[in-house]
């Protein structure tokens, strides 16, 4: 139902606002649109939804195809390449633990020589 601009079933003054914009901009639209045809600049007659859904199935076919191309020794090839860039990763992850530690077990060889001096001045001093 059309509103009547009074507080009407549809939301009063501003639905009919909200109508009236949006009927502005629709025939902005169409105007455009009847432009373009008479220049002969319309591209296409498929709406872009419809293009761009196209697309993605093509594409989608396209790479179901190159799997399904692809042999048991591909497969296999690739399994072995995800394993040895596992290892390499936890490889890395092991490295970088042992720096941490072998860091925390200097710092720590550091601070027990740092005391030991520090007591045996301290005995010293008090002898």
């Amino acid at each position: 139902m059309i509103p009547d601009g009074a507080g009407g079933e549809e939301g009063g003054p501003d639905a009919f606002r909200t109508l009236h914009k949006s009927s502005r901009s629709h025939q902005e639209l169409h105007k455009e649109l009847l432009l373009a045809h008479k220049k002969g600049l319309v591209v296409s007659s498929r709406p872009e939804l419809q293009m761009v859904l196209e697309r993605r199935r093509k594409e989608q076919s396209q790479k179901q195809e190159e799997e399904q191309a692809k042999g048991p020794l591909d497969h296999v090839l690739l399994q072995r390449q995800q394993r040895t860039q596992e290892r390499a990763r936890e490889e890395e992850d092991r490295v970088r633990e042992e720096s941490h530690l072998s860091e925390f077990v200097r710092v720590r060889q550091n601070l027990r020589k740092i005391h030991s001096a520090l007591q045996s001045k301290h005995l010293e001093h008090d002898s």
